[in-house]
C-alpha cells in the first residue's frame, strides 16, 4: 500500500490497473489462510469526503488523482440523507473509479445529525420511537446503496457502516439488548452483497468527554457474537477510539479486541489530539492529519503501523486462524487553501505509514 510520496506526476495513468490494486484482497477477511499461507494485500480505502476541494472541478481532479493511488479499491461515502448531494448521484458514480469496487457508505454523518436534532434517534435507542426511526433511517440507507448500484451500473458497494446510537450514559439513552434487536433486523435487509460493519465510535466515559459517547466495544462485540452472522463485523476509527480514552494507545487496544474476536474488517485511520487545531477543539472527531502534517495531532507513523500490523499479522483462535482485516483506509482534513495534489499527499503519508 505504499505509494509515490512526491507528486502525482509520479503515479500511474489515470484508470489503469495499480501493481498493488491489481492483487489487492476480493474477498472479506474472512476468507483469509492461516498463518504462514499467503494471504492477499488489504485493500486502501480513502476517507475523501474530509477532504474535497470546494468546486466541482477541483473535487473531479482530486478523484482523478486518488485512482491512482496503488492499492486504493474505494471511497468512504458519507450518508446524510442521500449518498448523491448536491451533485447528485449519477455524478457521483462516475466519480468511481472502474477498479473502486469495495467502496464503503457509513452511515455517521445522517446518525450524528438526527441525533443532535432528538436525543433519542439510534438503533441502541432506549426510546422506541427514537430506534424506530433509526431502523427507517438504515432503510433509507438500503435504498442508497442498491440506487448507487443502479446508477453505476455495477456492483460498487462491498460494506456499510452503522453505528450504536445516541449519545448518552449505557442503560439510560442506549443499550446493547436494543442494539442487538436493531441488527437482528437490518442484518437481513438485502444488502447486495454488502457487509454490516458496526463502526465503533468513542463510547459513554463521562457527561462533558467525548463527541458521540455511544455505546463501549465490548457491548458491541458481545453483540456481534451473539448474532453471530457471517455478513455483520466490525470496523474501527484510529482517532474516535483514541479520543475515547485520550489516549493514543487505545486505538491499538481497540484493534486486538476486535481482531481476537474474529470480527475486525477494517481500520480508517483519522487522528485527534489534545489541542486545537485550525481542524477541530481538543479531543474532538476532527479527522486530523498525521502528526507529520498536523502537529496536534497524536497520531504518528509508529501508530498507523503498530495498528496495521496488529490488524493484519496471523492469530490463532480457539477454532483456527483468526482472519485478518480486509481493508486499512485514511481519512482526514486539509488546509482550505490545498490544492487537490497537496490534499493527496495528506493521505498517502497515512498510507504509506502503513507499510504495507
Amino acid at each position: 500500500m505504499t505509494t509515490a510520496r512526491n507528486t502525482a506526476t509520479a503515479l500511474p495513468t489515470p484508470g489503469a490497473p495499480s501493481p498493488t490494486g491489481a492483487v489487492a484482497a476480493q474477498q472479506p477477511a474472512s476468507g483469509a489462510g492461516a498463518p504462514g499461507e499467503s494471504r492477499p494485500a488489504p485493500s486502501a480505502i480513502l476517507g475523501a469526503y474530509a477532504s474535497l476541494p470546494e468546486s466541482q472541478e477541483d473535487q473531479e481532479e482530486y478523484y482523478r488523482l486518488l485512482a491512482q493511488i496503488p492499492g486504493a479499491r474505494g471511497l468512504e461515502i458519507p450518508f446524510r440523507d442521500d449518498l448523491g448531494g448536491a451533485a447528485g448521484l449519477p455524478w457521483l458514480a462516475s466519480q468511481l473509479a472502474p477498479h473502486w469496487d469495495r467502496n464503503i457508505i457509513t452511515a455517521i454523518p445522517g446518525t450524528m445529525v438526527r441525533v443532535w436534532a432528538t436525543g433519542a434517534f439510534g438503533l441502541a435507542s432506549t426510546d422506541r420511537q427514537g430506534r424506530a426511526d433509526a431502523l427507517s433511517f438504515t432503510r433509507s440507507v438500503r435504498d442508497g446503496v442498491e440506487a448507487l448500484r443502479e446508477a453505476a451500473g455495477r456492483d460498487v458497494v462491498a460494506a456499510v457502516e452503522i453505528h450504536s446510537a445516541p449519545s448518552g450514559e449505557p442503560g439510560v439513552a442506549h443499550s446493547a439488548e436494543a442494539f442487538g434487536e436493531s441488527l437482528s433486523q437490518i442484518v437481513d435487509y438485502d444488502w447486495g452483497g454488502a457487509l454490516l460493519l458496526v463502526e465503533h465510535c468513542d463510547a459513554f466515559v463521562a457527561p462533558d468527554l467525548g463527541e458521540k459517547r455511544l455505546l463501549g466495544i465490548d457491548e458491541e462485540l458481545e453483540v456481534l457474537r451473539v448474532l453471530n452472522h457471517p455478513r455483520a463485523r466490525m470496523s474501527l476509527n484510529w482517532g474516535r477510539s483514541a479520543l475515547e480514552a485520550r489516549d493514543a494507545a487505545t486505538a491499538l487496544e481497540h484493534v486486538r479486541l476486535a481482531r481476537a474476536a474474529g470480527v475486525l474488517e477494517g481500520v480508517m485511520f483519522s487522528g485527534a489530539g489534545p489541542a486545537d487545531t485550525r481542524y477541530a477543539k481538543a479531543w474532538m472527531d476532527g479527522h486530523l492529519p498525521l502528526d507529520v502534517d498536523e502537529p496536534g495531532s497524536v497520531m504518528g507513523a509508529e501508530d498507523v503501523r503498530a495498528c496495521s500490523l496488529a490488524a493484519l499479522e496471523p492469530i490463532e483462535g480457539p477454532e483456527g486462524a483468526i482472519a485478518p482485516a480486509s481493508y486499512l483506509g485514511a481519512k482526514c482534513q486539509v488546509p482550505a487553501e490545498a490544492t487537490p495534489e497537496q490534499r493527496l499527499s495528506f493521505l498517502t503519508h497515512i498510507l504509506d505509514a502503513t507499510r504495507v
